[in-house]
């Protein structure tokens, strides 16, 4: 006697709302957020413009949760390697921002131009919080290569990421650069506004060789 076919499992909430996202995901691969309809995306994934609504609450709430997702994605693509030596660390977090814009140009600038808008959103909360943990991970590195952290360092180190960001899109739009020459690029103007920052000049040339050693066994 043939055996009854085995119903397919149910997907949980989470999971359910996980694969929304992903299949929206997918489509902002080749279209810009404003692009990405509910409709579209409940298409997309197979559902009901009606689930969308009921996870996500508006369209809003949609197009947040999804550069939400891709802006936590892109804060653990580029998390700096402890193994690694401070400018490594930079370097390497570097190389790994501008792969992951060349890959995902539509979702990065979605991040980018949503977020910056400012305002109370999710967008622009995540925006600030990239912004801040990326900037807390280049001043905590500079501070333990022997630099006071003022906000002095703080403020230059805001400013370079606001500078990386507009070079990167401006490398998007065209600009005639190769993917190293903008890691060069970035690479380079970290170093030299880091330099300008530190309170004493003198005392730059020791936190940067302190940059270039590995961590301490054990550390």
């Amino acid at each position: 006697m043939p055996s009854s076919p085995v119903p397919a499992r149910r997907l949980t909430a989470d999971q359910r709302r996980a694969q929304i996202l992903d299949s929206a995901r997918e489509l902002m691969r080749e279209r810009g957020l404003d692009e990405v309809s509910v409709e579209s995306a409940a298409e997309q994934a197979g559902v009901s413009p009606g689930l969308l609504f009921h996870y996500f609450g508006s369209q809003r709430g949609f197009r947040d949760a999804v550069v939400e997702l891709v802006g936590r994605e892109l804060l653990e693509y580029v998390a700096p390697d402890p193994r690694l030596s401070p400018s490594a660390q930079l370097r390497t977090g570097i190389e790994r921002f501008t792969d992951f814009v060349a890959r995902h140009p539509t979702l990065y600038q979605a991040v980018v131009r949503h977020g910056a808008r400012g305002g109370p959103g999710r967008m622009a909360t995540l925006h600030r919080t990239a912004r801040a943990t990326l900037g807390d991970w280049i001043a905590g590195a500079v501070a333990a290569a022997g630099a006071e952290r003022t906000a002095r360092v703080e403020l230059a180190v805001a400013g370079w990421l606001a500078f990386m960001e507009e070079a990167v899109l401006g490398w998007l739009a065209g600009a005639a650069l190769t993917h190293d020459d903008l890691v060069e690029l970035c690479e380079s103007t970290a170093y030299r506004v880091l330099e300008s920052a530190v309170a004493d000049p003198a005392h730059w040339p020791a936190v940067r060789t302190a940059l270039d050693l590995p961590p301490h066994p054990g550390s």
